[in-house]
């Protein structure tokens, strides 16, 4: 095995975080199996190491899969769906709580009672991340599933430290916590906040695993994991039933398609993301490319980001509960009028106020996977935030994601809550395709997610950056209006320029988490990012 930040081999590569996760799947690419396989099997990893950023009872698995013989691309589209029971005005809505920085406060403008969609039973929708890694075996893979299993069996038998970062999402999570006794026993050992270096087996999840790898995937909907996780969110006062579990099925579809210079691009369907990214792509095509040092080359990007968000906020949600304009949005005359504006004064900047905040959860993860074969996958995995609702499943080890937080709690909205709709959410894998690349890419970070992996492509297509490069290259971010964000070590020339310009300018250094790409040449494959990548 071959590893580090950036790898190439001519076999397969694994791009992801945590590294023992990326080593996992290339271990899976060595078995014989293939990249959807390897996918799979990294996503499982991830779930049994980080749970407070992804997890099998995670809201949601989205990917974009490039099958190497027939060249076809799909979406895979595991995002969970409220239950039954739910309603518009199921929650109660409250002023914004002074100084809170919650979801509800930044993305709804509002606060919750008892931030119920945020925390505990009613947070909890059916949870559609495992069902997604158990298509991409069941679909595409060349391995038995129980051969997927293995490895996680492994990890939670030999144990692994908690690490710093789940040790602290831990101690903030601590009160929702210690709610309900099966979340204290399974993240609080003696009833402590866990140290980074104590060594964890994840309590009851080696039940959980061994159960999945005997009786399926599909057991987590439609057996006894299923019945166990209605039960449990029932028992506390939650409206998740046997029935939601057992009629959910994940979605395989064609993808969006979208052009930008002498590439294609495809993105998962709605209620995701990357829409919006294929927008601000199609807009910035209709300018000749600008210098990536230049002034012009980031005020483009700001101006070009607001259009997209605007259009998202004003029409987007689940195409089967409101009407989207989606071959509209997509449009190459649709971008060519958005952007006439700047075309025409090309530095103008765009100051209107819509009141929307740019601050959204972090915790989610992004692994892409390549083989020889030419099958490439980008998928992104989250829990929604930290530790999702708080709630385990007693005696499973299962932590139940947030998916109801997704929906906006407020009635009359195109997001609002509604029985089996799927909420919104900003995740943007994508798959590039070049005349002598195919690239599977994406990453976590909320709404940044759309503006950082559209500016991922771009510096793939125009300047033939390599993974790594495009991972860790400068980047902005901006929703509606400003502030714009930047990172602090931007060239202060640049900063200079853009003041002058009338951008307002805020510092962030993360904009967006850690990006993971892997790609296939035709001869070799190449894997990088913010984690760890892994091949043969």
């Amino acid at each position: 095995m071959i590893e580090g930040k950036e790898v190439i081999s001519d076999k397969g590569v694994v791009a992801a975080w945590p590294d023992e996760a990326a080593r996992i799947g290339a271990r899976i690419l060595k078995q014989g199996g293939n990249a959807m396989d390897a996918a799979a099997a990294a996503a499982l990893a991830c779930a049994v190491m980080a749970p407070d950023k992804n997890g099998i009872g995670g809201y949601v698995l989205v990917a974009v899969v490039l099958e190497g013989e027939t060249g076809r691309v799909w979406s895979l589209d595991a995002n969970a769906k409220a239950p039954a029971a739910a309603r518009e005005d199921m929650y109660e809505i409250l002023p914004v709580r002074e100084g809170s920085g919650g979801v509800n406060e930044n993305e709804y403008g509002c606060s919750v009672a008892d931030d119920a969609n945020v925390f505990g039973p009613l947070a909890v929708a059916v949870p559609g991340q495992l069902a997604g890694m158990g298509m991409l075996s069941e679909r595409w893979g060349r391995l038995s599933w129980s051969e997927i299993v293995a490895p996680c069996q492994e990890l939670v038998e030999r144990g692994f430290p908690f690490g710093a970062e789940l040790a602290k999402n831990i101690r903030v999570m601590e009160a929702v916590l210690r709610r309900y006794p099966a979340s204290a026993a399974h993240f609080l050992p003696g009833g402590k906040v866990p140290q980074p270096d104590d060594i964890w087996h994840r309590p009851d999840m080696e039940k959980t695993l061994a159960r999945l790898a005997q009786a399926g995937w599909r057991d987590m909907y439609e057996g006894e994991l299923g019945r166990r996780i209605a039960a449990e969110v029932q028992g506390l006062g939650g409206i998740l039933s046997r029935e939601d579990m057992a009629a959910f099925e994940p979605r395989l579809t064609e993808p969006y398609r979208a052009t930008y210079r002498n590439a294609e691009l495809y993105g998962p369907i709605l209620p995701n993301g990357c829409l919006s990214s294929l927008q601000a792509l199609q807009m910035l095509d209709r300018m000749e490319p600008a210098a990536d040092g230049s002034v012009e080359y980031w005020h483009r990007w700001a101006e070009v980001l607001k259009l997209a968000w605007r259009d998202r906020l004003r029409y987007v949600g689940d195409p089967d509960f409101v009407a989207v304009p989606i071959e509209r949005l997509l449009s190459r005359d649709y971008a060519a009028g958005r952007v006439e504006g700047l075309v025409q004064t090309p530095e103008r900047v765009d100051l209107d106020s819509w009141g929307v905040s740019s601050e959204t959860v972090p915790e989610t993860l992004h692994l892409s996977t390549a083989d020889a074969e030419g099958n490439v996958v980008a998928a992104t995995i989250t829990q929604g935030g930290n530790l999702g609702s708080g709630v385990v499943v007693d005696g499973t080890g299962i932590l139940l994601a947030h998916g109801m937080c997704r929906l906006d709690p407020r009635p009359g909205g195109a997001n609002s809550v509604a029985p089996h709709k799927r909420p919104l959410n900003n995740t943007a894998p994508m798959i590039v395709r070049l005349p002598d690349r195919d690239i599977g890419i994406g990453l976590p970070g909320g709404r940044r997610i759309i503006a950082v992996s559209a500016q991922m492509a771009q510096r793939l297509i125009d300047f033939g950056a390599s993974p790594l490069q495009a991972a860790e290259a400068m980047r902005l971010h901006v929703v509606v209006e400003e502030p714009v964000e930047v990172y602090p070590d931007m060239d202060a020339t640049l900063v200079r320029g853009l003041e002058e310009m009338g951008h307002r300018l805020i510092y962030n250094d993360r904009i967006g988490g850690m990006a993971h790409i892997a790609e296939w040449d035709g001869a070799k494959t190449r894997g990088g990012g913010g984690g760890w990548a892994a091949g043969l």
